[in-house]
């Protein structure tokens, strides 16, 4: 059964990783010191903005592709047919706007021996 975690929740248990990794964003960028005296605040907001934007963007690349590659055995069925399918080894490039940029993803494609037909498997709850 799929998990659907709130994200409120979630932020709130990894609260000290968040916490730690900003840190490290900042050691990175302005040095072990940190921000120096005179940085504009919309320098630091938008670097934010910026970071917090790549770590969406590759989380949500992350959590596509694991998906695309963990096809559930109830999609490993041809609906035509009944039958059972089985990988091509072939998969065909998926992109999706978001609110953080264009997410990319290769879907694995199957096929069905008995009808003869190739297909990317889905099924109701495998996720928006």
């Amino acid at each position: 059964m799929a998990r659907h975690p709130d994200p409120a929740v979630v932020t709130l248990e990894l609260q000290n990783l968040l916490q730690g990794v900003a840190k490290h964003f900042l050691e990175r960028v302005y040095g072990p010191d940190g921000m120096p005296w005179g940085t504009k605040f919309s320098e630091v907001e938008e670097l934010a903005v910026v970071l917090g934007q790549t770590v969406s963007q590759h989380m949500i690349d992350q959590a596509l592709a694991r998906q695309a590659k963990a096809v559930p055995p109830e999609a490993e069925t041809w609906s035509g047919c009944g039958g059972p399918v089985t990988p091509t080894g072939a998969t065909e490039p998926r992109a999706v706007t978001t609110q953080v940029g264009t997410a990319q993803w290769n879907e694995p494609k199957r096929s069905c021996p008995r009808c003869r037909v190739a297909f990317f498997p889905s099924v109701p709850e495998s996720g928006d």
